[in-house]
């Protein structure tokens, strides 16, 4: 009895601890340190050698709404994409336990042919709950988007929002 206990605690243990996709390694770059909107965080995975990066840019949609976008500027856009796209396709980003649908544009780099994912809430409630969260909270948000697990960093951007604007008359 006493073993099958250890076996089992041990055997849970281990599958918690295997994790396909781990961030290795992460650097930000804080709100505060940026003249243009925009934050980051500079990841590795331990299962691949490429430096990854997620991007959060505050800027104005082609309707004038102040609104936050994500770039995945990783090979996941050339994998993913062949050409850029004017309607986006729908994903999922979660922020800090929350699954918030994402809408999700193919863009295409100006200085090569490579492409990168531009991604931002589906709904008006999403992008409130991630506006509110970046706000709200004192220590970095944890973000999981393509299998990996990125603290994303929150000094500066209440400030870097409120003076990117607001939306458009």
């Amino acid at each position: 009895m006493e073993f099958t206990k250890s076996f089992a605690l041990l055997f849970s243990f281990s599958l918690l601890t295997m994790s396909s996709y781990a961030t290795e390694t992460q650097t930000p770059l804080p709100w505060l340190e940026s003249d243009d909107g925009s934050a980051f965080v500079e990841y590795k995975s331990d299962n691949n050698a490429e430096n990854k990066f997620l991007e959060a840019n505050i800027s104005h949609s082609e309707s004038g709404e102040q609104k936050l976008y994500f770039r995945d500027l990783s090979s996941l856009g050339n994998r993913l994409c062949q050409q850029e796209n004017t309607v986006p396709d729908i994903t999922t980003m979660v922020f800090n336990g929350q699954a918030v649908k994402m809408s999700r544009w193919c863009k295409q780099y100006s200085y090569s042919s490579n492409y990168y994912l531009d991604l931002t809430p589906e709904t008006v409630v999403g992008h409130q709950y991630i506006i509110d969260l970046f706000k709200k909270s004192l220590i970095p948000i944890d973000i999981q988007f393509n299998n990996e697990y990125i603290s994303f960093p929150v000094i500066g951007f209440t400030k870097a929002w409120e003076n990117a604007g607001g939306d458009a008359i």
